[in-house]
């Protein structure tokens, strides 16, 4: 298991690549969506999902997005929490801080930046009432999946290339659906997974490095 033992100066380093290449992505993100920047790449994007509209697409990515709401991951939290604390060390603090602070840091942003819901294309369901960037559920899911890969993750074997492949496609299928929905901009879904990519760095940093032990 990765966790299972001491950061390493080389794994050290590449963590905080990462971190620094996620984070600096993000604010450039933040400041081209507030300068107007990101209009034509987000509106091009926009009207390629627009175009493969059919009634098949619109009952499956309606059904994937559920995936990435907390009414889904909340109780799926909880039980994973219960029934695999005992076998994978760390299971409760990993998941805890990376989950839960990529949810805080998304809706303090939402709020903060307040932009508004695409307005291109009609939505193919409600639009939703909160404000746009970054997108939560994209922000939710591949925190979610990305930390549960990290903590189960055992090394090339078959069984680890489904569970890769299953959890990929499934934060890839919330991420596009919320584009098909016509309710996230790609920047929005972008930024969501990028907060997710930060917060799991920083909780991979702290549990090996052993700030909380």
């Amino acid at each position: 298991m990765l966790f299972s033992e001491k950061i390493t100066p080389d794994e050290r380093w590449l963590l905080g690549i990462v971190l620094a290449l996620a984070i600096g992505t993000l604010l450039l993100l933040i400041l081209f969506m507030r300068n107007g920047y990101l209009t034509q790449f987000d509106q091009t994007v926009l009207h390629w999902f627009h175009k493969i509209k059919s009634p098949t697409l619109d009952h499956f990515f309606s059904a994937i997005t559920w995936l990435g709401s907390l009414w889904i991951l909340l109780p799926l939290y909880i039980i994973l929490t219960l029934l695999l604390s005992q076998h994978f060390e760390h299971f409760e603090k990993i998941l805890g801080i990376g989950f839960w602070g990529s949810v805080l840091t998304t809706y303090a942003l939402k709020y903060e930046l307040d932009r508004k819901r695409p307005h291109f294309f009609p939505t193919i369901n409600e639009l939703p009432i909160d404000p746009s960037f970054p997108s939560a559920h994209t922000a939710q899911v591949v925190a979610f999946t990305l930390l549960l890969w990290l903590i189960v993750y055992h090394g090339y074997s078959l069984l680890g290339n489904v569970l890769t492949g299953t959890l990929v496609l499934i934060a890839l299928g919330v991420a596009a659906s919320r584009m098909y929905l016509q309710v996230h901009y790609p920047s929005d879904v972008l930024a969501g997974g990028l907060i997710a990519i930060i917060w799991s760095c920083i909780t991979v940093w702290i549990i090996k490095s052993g700030a909380l032990t």
